[in-house]
C-alpha cells in the first residue's frame, strides 16, 4: 500500500511541475520595449513621396517578441501570401499584418495615416 501512495504522490508531483511548466508569463501590465523602425512619407507606401502637413503616413514594423504574440493571435495564414517561397507564412487581419520566414523569423506591419488618425496597411505586397 505503502509503494501505491508513493507512486501516486509522485505522479501528481510531476503533473504539478508539467502545469507550471507550460504556464505562460503573468501579466503585470508594465510597458515592454519593441524592436522593429518606422518609416515616415507621403504618397502612397509603394511610392513614396516627402511628406507634407496634408500627407504624412507611418508605417511601422514591429520584431519578435511582439511580432511572434501578434501573429499567432491573428492567424490562421493567409490562402494568398504574397510569396511563394517555402518557408514564408503571412497572416493578416485588418490593416494588421505579419510574416514569418525561418530566416528572418516574426515581423508585423501597421501603417498611420497622420492627418486622419486612421489605421492604414504598413506593408506592401
Amino acid at each position: 500500500m505503502r509503494t501505491c501512495l508513493k507512486f501516486v504522490v509522485g505522479v501528481l508531483a510531476l503533473c504539478s511541475l508539467a502545469q507550471a511548466a507550460e504556464r505562460r508569463e503573468t501579466w503585470d501590465g508594465s510597458p515592454k520595449p519593441l524592436k522593429g523602425d518606422y518609416q515616415i512619407y507621403g504618397g502612397e507606401l509603394g511610392d513614396m513621396v516627402p511628406p507634407t502637413k496634408k500627407d504624412r503616413k507611418v508605417a511601422f514594423m514591429f520584431k519578435e517578441p511582439l511580432a511572434k504574440e501578434l501573429f499567432d493571435q491573428i492567424g490562421p495564414d493567409t490562402k494568398t501570401p504574397c510569396s511563394g517561397a517555402e518557408d514564408y507564412r503571412e497572416r493578416n487581419k485588418g490593416d494588421l499584418s505579419c510574416t514569418y520566414t525561418k530566416s528572418d523569423g516574426y515581423s508585423c506591419y501597421l501603417g498611420l495615416n497622420v492627418p486622419t488618425g486612421k489605421s492604414i496597411n504598413g506593408a506592401t505586397c
